[in-house]
């Protein structure tokens, strides 16, 4: 007959505490991933930045017509002109239509 050795075993209190404390920090760092991916999505406006660049290069070349207006996605673009103390400014802007985020260049127009 063969002896078994007895090996040593944890409690069942003990093992409820550590699969609770499992969870607990399981739980924690998928909040805190999920929030990190939400606001690096909302965040994103580096192609916006580089729509209202060729908006602006497009309007110092004649190749666009004022006022402009145009939805890409979620966002809005707009050129508009404005007469500010006697001196005509050109604003192009975009802005997030969920979040109202707004991102905008102005330029002096010369004559």
């Amino acid at each position: 007959m063969v002896v078994l050795k007895q090996i040593k075993a944890s409690t069942l209190m003990e093992t409820l505490v550590a699969t609770v404390l499992i969870v607990v920090i399981f739980m924690i760092s998928s909040m805190l991933l999920n929030n990190l991916f939400s606001n690096s999505l909302r965040g994103r406006d580096d192609q916006m930045e580089e729509q209202l660049n060729q908006l602006v290069y497009a309007y110092g070349h004649g190749k666009l017509g004022l006022p402009y207006y145009e939805e890409m996605g979620d966002w809005a673009l707009s050129a508009t002109a404005l007469n500010q103390n006697g001196t005509e400014t050109i604003r192009f802007e975009a802005t997030h239509q969920v979040s109202k985020k707004t991102i905008g260049k102005s330029i002096v127009h010369a004559d």
